[in-house]
């Protein structure tokens, strides 16, 4: 699609592009994340009307969507705004960060503590996300993290933004300084080591 280049190469790699994975869900907290701050674009109104009326009206915080349809909204935003790597580090981190301190979600990470909070991301992930799973090796200081998904359903940009969402997550609950590298990404699943200080 004229304009888009990062949705047209997330949906050519779907089976069945933007009906791709129904069974897969996450709240639309995270999808309305990706739209604040963010004003409506004029090419927007060349977008499939399914996507288009997810833009211009977000679900409810609690429901649940199609994870294909928050990741695309994601990549809309990210090839009308957001071009750069840089520059979409930066907003993932900044919207997770605000998601991660809103009323109804900041018991789970700052009131937990740090180390609660990482012994507890495997529950803490499935309010948010259902057909993509998450593991976790926790140790002093650090964890390995691996995320587990059907082909396709996330990668490319949306594997590399998690560097910057666990990063907000982890200074959401306190860490001191964080840092997060992905260490492999494939098409069911992508491989993450966090390093923080408490």
């Amino acid at each position: 699609m004229p304009g888009f280049p990062h949705l047209d190469e997330y949906w050519a790699k779907l089976p069945s592009g933007l009906d791709s994975y129904p069974e897969c869900l996450t709240k639309g907290a995270l999808l309305r994340s990706s739209l604040q701050g963010v004003k409506p674009h004029p090419s927007w109104t060349t977008l499939p009307p399914r996507l288009q009326a997810a833009l211009k009206a977000p679900p409810l915080p609690t429901e649940w969507v199609s994870t294909v349809l928050t990741d695309s909204v994601a990549y809309v935003v990210y090839d009308t705004y957001f071009p750069t790597i840089e520059a979409m580090m930066k907003w993932d981190y900044d919207r997770t960060f605000k998601v991660a301190n809103l009323p109804m979600y900041r018991m789970l990470t700052r009131v937990a503590g740090l180390s609660n909070f990482l012994r507890g991301a495997v529950r803490l992930h499935g309010f948010f996300q259902r057909g993509t799973d998450i593991q976790i090796k926790l140790s002093e200081g650090e964890a390995d993290l691996r995320l587990e998904h059907p082909p396709h359903l996330h990668g490319g940009l949306n594997h590399l933004s998690n560097e910057a969402v666990f990063r907000a997550a982890l200074d959401a609950a306190g860490a001191k300084t964080s840092s997060v590298t992905m260490l492999e990404s494939a098409p069911t699943f992508a491989r993450y080591r966090a390093r923080w200080t408490s």
